[in-house]
This record gives C-alpha cells, structure tokens and sequence, in this order.
C-alpha cells in the first residue's frame, strides 16, 4: 500500500524578466509546467548541495579537457538534455567570428550588441524590434540569451574594449561643434 505524498503549495516573486525567461525555458526544455521546471531546479540545487556537504567541489570543464580529469561526476539534468542539440530559434552561434555569444540569425549582430543598442536607446523589445526591423521574438530571445549570460556577454565586451585601445582606438565620444 502506498502512502500519498501530501503536497504543498509555494508562492515565488519573480521579476517581469524572470518570468519570461521561465516561460521561455518551460516552452523549450522538456517539461511539461513551470512546477516541473522548478522541481528539476531544486533537484539540481539539491545535488549541488549534497556534493558540497560531501567535501567536493562543482567545477565546470570545456569538453576538450573534460578527459584529462581522473575522475569526475557529471551532472545530468534531463529537461537540459535537449539544449545540446538545438539552443534557439533565432540566434546562431558563429564559431569563426572567434566570440562565444550567439548572433542574430540572418543579422551580422551579435546579441551584446542588441542589448547595448537597446539600453543606450531606451528601447524596449516591441521598439527595437521596430526600429531594426527584427521579429519579437528574436528580440525576447536575445533578452533571455543575456540573461542567462551576462557574464559571458560583459566579458567580451571588456575584451573587445582592450582589444581597441591597444590598437590605439578612442573610445571617448566625439563631439561636434554646434
């Protein structure tokens, strides 16, 4: 005989963007609701947790060196599974432009770009969709992929900083008479 398993319910804030982009990753990953979502997170953070609790470490390897380790453990979350083989709709990842973000698929853009242009513009998804004459929803994707990785994105950007000044490019603004 099996016992029910009496549930509880749990209320989160989320921002406006943190919504969205649960959204987005419930539409994408393979899960059927946002509680399935959440619950592989806190699956996720569980494992995090105990592995810690253990002594050990999380790390993350590129797959080029990941033989070079003795041993390992690897985490397997299967709603990401998915990811491996397709990431977005519209954005491309051009692995000879030498930059790790993905660019906006038919655009000579990347999504750093997007979103600065976007910020120094005040524009927000419908306007600069508008403006550059981009779907929406490449727009919002964009939103997300940043989201997801600032890190990454603010990154090269610093690099491509240092990359001008050390060619002896200005970056001041210029001004003009008048």
């Amino acid at each position: 005989m099996t016992t029910a398993v009496k549930k509880v319910r749990v209320q989160v804030d989320l921002s406006e963007t943190e919504a969205k982009l649960i959204n987005h990753l419930v539409e994408r990953l393979s899960v059927r609701s946002r509680a399935d979502l959440l619950q592989q997170a806190y699956g996720t953070f569980l494992w995090v947790l105990t592995e810690r609790l253990s002594g050990n470490r999380i790390v993350s390897v590129d797959s080029e060196n990941v033989d070079k380790l003795e041993r390992y453990k690897e985490l397997s979350v299967p709603a990401v599974e998915p990811l491996v083989f397709k990431h977005y709709d519209h954005l491309v990842v051009r692995l000879e432009s030498g930059y790790r973000q993905p660019y906006l698929r038919g655009r000579n853009m990347r999504v750093g770009q997007l979103i600065y242009t976007m910020r120094a513009n005040g524009l927000n998804a419908e306007e600069a969709a508008e403006d550059m004459d981009l779907p929406v929803e490449q727009v919002r994707e964009a939103q997300i992929y940043y989201q997801i990785n600032r890190e990454l994105i603010e990154q090269e950007t610093e690099e491509e900083k240092q990359y001008l000044i050390s060619e002896g490019i200005s970056l001041e603004p210029i001004h003009l008479p008048g």
